[in-house]
């Protein structure tokens, strides 16, 4: 009997680390999030939140709004997934790693997320506007508002989107080196506004 016990418990203990084997560590906020992306395509998500927790907490350090901003949107997307079923029952029974959030909660708490993320947005959209980096500032206004869209604020996405344009041309105007990044699946960053806004449905 205590050797069918120890069996288990070692097995037990086997399958807890295997949700944990983890890439190697990444100290800049974008790869974690791009690991964590990974661990959740691979099913893994209890390897994925506490990449995205140490992601968090690199852009609190740094002082980087954007990077906490974009933290945060990728715990509300993850607070979403339907991955999540398939620990259901860890997550009913030891929760998630931000403590006040518990499986019946997620979908509230992600919303909560989103907006946090947003906030985080409009603080990096006034740090660039003062740098006069408006190219940076583009590829912001761009996500701020498909963020918007997670919780269905479609006139403030369409802002955001105009913002992006703004931006966007304000950077050619100054012909700034760096570009805004164009969105996968499009030639040009116009013509990613163009065809965001169209699918939101603005004016």
């Amino acid at each position: 009997m205590k050797k069918i016990t120890l069996i288990t418990m070692l097995t037990g203990a086997l399958f807890v680390s295997a949700c944990y084997v983890s890439m190697p560590e990444a100290t800049d906020p974008a790869v974690q999030l791009e690991n964590a992306q990974r661990y959740m395509d691979e099913g893994n998500p209890l390897a994925a939140e506490r990449v995205i927790m140490e992601s968090i907490r690199t852009s609190e350090v740094r002082n980087d709004p954007e990077g906490l901003g974009n933290a945060y949107r990728a715990f509300a997307l993850f607070l979403r997934s339907p991955v999540l079923a398939r620990r259901e029952r860890t997550y009913r029974e030891t929760g998630f790693l931000e403590t006040s959030i518990t499986y019946e909660t997620r979908q509230s708490k992600s919303d909560e997320y989103v907006r946090r993320a947003i906030e985080q947005y409009t603080q990096a959209a006034t740090r660039y506007q003062a740098r006069g980096q408006y190219n940076r500032l583009a590829t912001l206004y761009y996500r701020q508002a498909k963020t918007y869209q997670l919780i269905n604020e479609t006139k403030n996405a369409c802002t955001a989107y105009e913002q992006s344009r703004s931006a966007y041309a304000e950077s050619a105007t100054r012909n700034q080196s760096d570009k805004p990044d164009i969105p996968s699946g499009f030639s040009s960053f116009h013509d990613a506004i163009l065809s965001a806004k169209k699918r939101a449905g603005c004016s």
